[in-house]
């Protein structure tokens, strides 16, 4: 028998054949789809790390962005008292070597500038271009330095010992200054509203201002950048100037003789307070010591005009002080309190002793800081002594004193540049002595609670003057001697014992808008 391959054999063994080249091409798409399936996930995990590398160094430009505005703020905060002031050495003197402020210009495009809208955009932000002005670190240099004097390096570290450098940002932070002013073309009788405005003239004096701050973040490898804006405003923490001429925690039993020009309206239109005071105030049980209230006026009749001394303020306001006027003792002639003379004691409503809502602490109710942050007031203060052996009628603003402050005979502050003085450790004025301000009797390095009656060192003796207000600690017996104190409400508005930057509401923003 032969072997042959038949037609029939030939078409058996095809579908094998056919098979086989099925799966090849099987396998061949499928690897292509892999293929595909791999290429296409590393696209989107290059995409995904490219995103999150984006977001990270974003995140890194902003974050040193806004430390850039935390440190603007603690720099002006370190430098309050001369950030608006036109003095010699203010940031706003025309002509002084610490000037830092220049004026805006309305064609002016480029930041920190910029950051302030143009008056015509109508835009109620209030920083008007044409009236506020820049920061530079020296406005006699050739080329202008708009940024602040900031360590402008934030490094990270991880928490290995020893530790090893994450990422490094920077900041550049640039600032606008606004002087308030009140727009009267805005008042509406009637309105609780007061409207503001910058004041753009050459030397403003207003007390208030605004800080825009204008913090440009980059991140570590410079490619991201963040610019973001806050808006700063001074505040005064505390209660405001006194409201009545003394404060006295302690009870009062004088053993000399006091005179107390009231303020008329401390309790309210026609309500005259000369005393406020937790404990009680000795008038009508007898003793050595005498107390007189009265109103400004009746002081001032007790004497010829001979024996006044008048002054004027910076508005151009003439005012009259009397260093030798005393408070009259007849109700007939003015008095309001009073202590037995020719006629019975009196305690009128102008006393106001035994008060359960007398502040727990006198220093916290006038700057507005726990008595244990004394040292931020301390740090703000226009000048700190050691003693009060220099001190004369060119010292002004807030002044504290780390030891005895002895005044005996001097003459402290004047009526247009009165002081808000903090003895710490005790005080003495004598029948020389004459304070325009505030004297702050207080040691805040000992709770309320724990002071003793003469813990603080006062003598206050021969009949010294206060034109202004005292407020005193538990711990100082101030009535032990003969002085006088006169309400002055003009003197008074002219102290910002502590004045704080903080963050303006709803100002900060990441949208810089420039024209």
């Amino acid at each position: 028998m032969q072997n042959s391959i038949t037609e029939y054999d030939l078409q058996r063994f095809r579908p094998i054949e056919e098979s086989r080249g099925a799966a090849l091409l099987m396998v061949i798409l499928i690897m292509i789809m892999i293929s595909g399936m791999l290429f296409f996930n590393a696209r989107v995990t290059s995409f995904e790390q490219q995103i999150s590398g984006n977001d990270r160094r974003a995140k890194l430009a902003h974050h040193a962005a806004e430390a850039g505005i935390s440190h603007a703020m603690r720099y002006f905060s370190r430098n309050i008292r001369d950030i608006n002031s036109v003095g010699d050495d203010g940031w706003l003197s025309p002509t002084g070597l610490d000037r830092h402020w220049l004026p805006c210009s309305a064609n002016d495009t480029t930041l920190p500038c910029s950051a302030a809208s143009l008056e015509a955009d109508g835009r109620a932000d209030g920083f008007n271009r044409e009236n506020v002005f820049y920061y530079v670190e020296n406005p006699d240099a050739e080329n202008l330095n708009t940024y602040l004097p900031l360590n402008a390096l934030v490094k990270k570290y991880d928490d290995s010992d020893p530790p090893v450098l994450l990422d490094s940002t920077n900041y550049q932070v640039q600032a606008l200054l606004c002087v308030m002013d009140y727009d009267p073309d805005k008042y509406v009788s009637g309105s609780t509203h007061t409207y503001a405005k910058c004041d753009g003239s050459g030397t403003p004096t207003g007390i208030h201002m605004a800080i825009r701050v204008i913090s440009t973040g980059t991140s570590d490898d410079g490619s991201a950048e963040a610019v973001i804006m806050q808006t700063l405003a001074n505040v005064e923490p505390g209660g405001g100037p006194p409201t009545v001429p003394i404060m006295s925690y302690s009870a009062i039993a004088p053993n000399g003789s006091i005179n107390i020009v009231v303020n008329p309206n401390a309790g309210g239109l026609g309500v005259p307070t000369s005393i406020w005071s937790r404990n009680y105030v000795s008038v009508e049980e007898p003793g050595a010591g005498s107390i007189a209230t009265c109103e400004f006026e009746e002081f001032l009749a007790s004497r010829d005009s001979a024996f006044w001394r008048t002054w004027t303020d910076s508005t151009g306001v003439q005012y009259a002080t009397c260093d030798s006027c005393t408070c009259p003792d007849k109700e007939a002639d003015g008095a309001l309190s009073h202590t037995q003379n020719t006629e019975p004691a009196r305690k009128f409503f102008d006393i106001v002793d035994e008060d359960p809502r007398f502040p727990d602490d006198i220093f916290e109710y006038y700057f507005g800081v726990a008595r244990t942050e004394y040292q931020l007031v301390r740090d703000q203060a226009d000048t700190v002594l050691t003693d009060c052996s220099t001190v004369d009628t060119t010292l002004h603003g807030l002044v504290w004193v780390d030891g005895y402050c002895d005044l005996a005979g001097k003459e402290v502050g004047s009526g247009t540049g009165p002081v808000a003085l903090v003895a710490s450790k005790g005080v003495k004025l004598n029948s020389n002595s004459i304070l325009y301000g505030v004297l702050v009797i207080t040691d805040p390095t000992i709770p309320p609670e724990e002071q003793n009656v003469d813990s603080i060192p006062v003598s206050l003796n021969g009949g010294p003057i206060v034109y202004g207000a005292v407020i005193s600690d538990p711990g100082a017996a101030v009535f032990n001697g003969g002085f006088t104190v006169v309400f002055i409400k003009d003197i008074l508005s002219k102290i910002h014992p502590l004045i704080v930057l903080g963050n303006l509401s709803g100002s900060w923003s990441d949208q810089l808008t420039a024209n």
